[in-house]
């Protein structure tokens, strides 16, 4: 089992550092922004009702997404969209009101957990149909043991918000920007066969893995 890791590692390097480093961003803007609910202008029971509705919306379209459009264009597009609210939340640091006690940086941390939620249910899937059998259950483990590291360096980001709100909102964009970057290096799995060996893998992550038609 350790050989076929290190085999998996040394053959696909980049690949596997880049979903590395996507599981731990992942959880790491998916903790900060769950924590950071009570810093958001508002009632706070508000808030937290609103970021726990915001997972059914998540889901769905992560269920009707994912096979048609692919999980590396919703994955990029999850990023992006998730990016983009915590720049106008960062903005919008007084809260601007909408409809009653819902604000625009409410609606902006809602809209990215609610991205991060479909991320972190739709990796599991994608890291496992990029390697090949061998060293799959392996690999997903130990993204899994990675993404714990965001989890526990969440806690101490939020620290930095009763010394500098900006730090926070910094940190998350630049990390949820590097990960971004690395996943429009990595392949789109969607209808494509999973890879049994090696030499499937480096076809799959090279493009030139060919696309299985479903029969329904």
């Amino acid at each position: 089992m350790l050989s076929n890791l290190m085999m998996c590692f040394c053959r696909t390097k980049m690949s596997v550092l880049g979903l590395f480093e996507v599981f731990f961003t992942n959880t790491l803007l998916l903790y900060c922004l769950s924590y950071h609910v009570s810093a958001v202008p508002g009632d706070v029971f508000v808030n937290s009702a609103m970021m726990g509705i915001s997972s059914l919306p998540a889901y769905y379209w992560l269920y009707r997404s994912g096979d048609k459009y692919g999980r590396r264009k919703c994955l990029i597009s999850f990023y992006c969209l998730t990016i983009t609210c915590l720049f106008v939340a960062w903005c919008d640091t007084q809260g601007t009101p909408l409809i009653g006690p819902i604000t625009v940086q409410l609606v902006c941390f809602v809209t990215a957990r609610s991205c991060m939620l479909a991320v972190s249910s739709l990796m599991y899937l994608y890291t496992s149909e990029v390697f090949p059998s061998s060293a799959r259950s392996g690999l997903v483990g130990i993204s899994s043991m990675i993404a714990r590291g965001g989890g526990i360096l969440s806690s101490y980001v939020l620290i930095l918000d009763s010394h500098n709100p900006s730090l926070v909102y910094l940190i998350c964009i630049v990390s949820g920007s590097i990960a971004l970057s690395l996943l429009t290096l990595l392949p789109d799995t969607t209808g494509r066969k999973l890879p049994e060996t090696f030499a499937e893998c480096d076809e799959l992550l090279s493009g030139r893995a060919t696309v299985v038609t479903r029969k329904i």
